[in-house]
């Protein structure tokens, strides 16, 4: 007897049976598998394209020469800190007058340089980070440095410490050494500056002999004042 035509539904239904289950799963899955190798490799590029944390000049390097204004307690004067130079150590600190931290340095400073200030050239670099309530002015300097009037203590923005203090309250003594005006952070930029505060030692050639966030490079816990003991020939 001879079998009946096979219709459209029955074919349909018997293409259903031999065809691959899972087909569309398995696409997904493949998909999401590129997709994620993709992502991997983008993400590992990055680490290896993105610049590098700064860290300020290299220690065994020439500093970065600059030319400025600079205030010691009259005018602001033009110097270079190339022409500076005269056999003693120098050392460099990068400030902001509203940041915190600085204005705690601000005792240490003033410590260190009645301890060194015979073997040692102390400046300040001052700077204004781009955080805001750090908008420093040359007047806001001069009182920082000098421990004078400026501001108030009602957190106005008006004075030292993110605005929140009078400058004239600063911890520490009243500072004698130069202090630049590096407020539009072009000098911060040459050097790479990471933060604030930021200390730098140069010999007295303007080579870079110690660099704070390069501590690998130093004995284990190792600050700027046993630095300074060490540079000198001290213990």
């Amino acid at each position: 007897m001879n079998e009946e035509a096979e219709g459209p539904i029955d074919m349909a239904r018997r293409r259903r049976r031999i065809e691959p289950q899972g087909k569309d799963e398995d696409v997904r899955l493949m998909a999401g598998l590129i997709t994620a190798g993709v992502i991997s490799i983008v993400l590992v590029a990055s680490m290896f394209i993105a610049p590098p944390a700064n860290v300020g000049p290299e220690e065994g390097s020439l500093a970065p020469d600059f030319i400025a204004s600079a205030y010691t307690g009259g005018a602001w004067e033009e110097v270079r800190l190339s022409e500076i130079y005269d056999g003693r150590l120098v050392y460099i600190n990068f400030l902001d007058t509203d940041c915190p931290y600085c204005w705690e340095e601000g005792e240490e400073l003033s410590n260190m340089h009645e301890a060194f200030r015979e073997d040692v050239i102390f400046i300040n670099v001052m700077v204004s980070l781009e955080i805001v309530g750090h908008d420093s002015s040359r007047e806001e300097v001069q009182a920082f440095r000098d421990k004078t009037p400026f501001g108030d203590n009602e957190n106005n923005g008006d004075g030292c410490y993110s605005g929140r203090k009078n400058c004239a309250e600063r911890p520490g003594e009243a500072h004698t050494w130069m202090y630049v005006d590096d407020l539009t952070n072009s000098i911060a930029g040459d050097w790479e500056l990471p933060g604030t505060p930021f200390s730098v030692i140069l010999d007295g050639e303007g080579t870079v002999v110690w660099n704070q966030a390069q501590s690998d490079n130093h004995p284990p816990g190792e600050e700027v004042g046993n630095a300074l003991v060490r540079l000198l020939g001290g213990e």
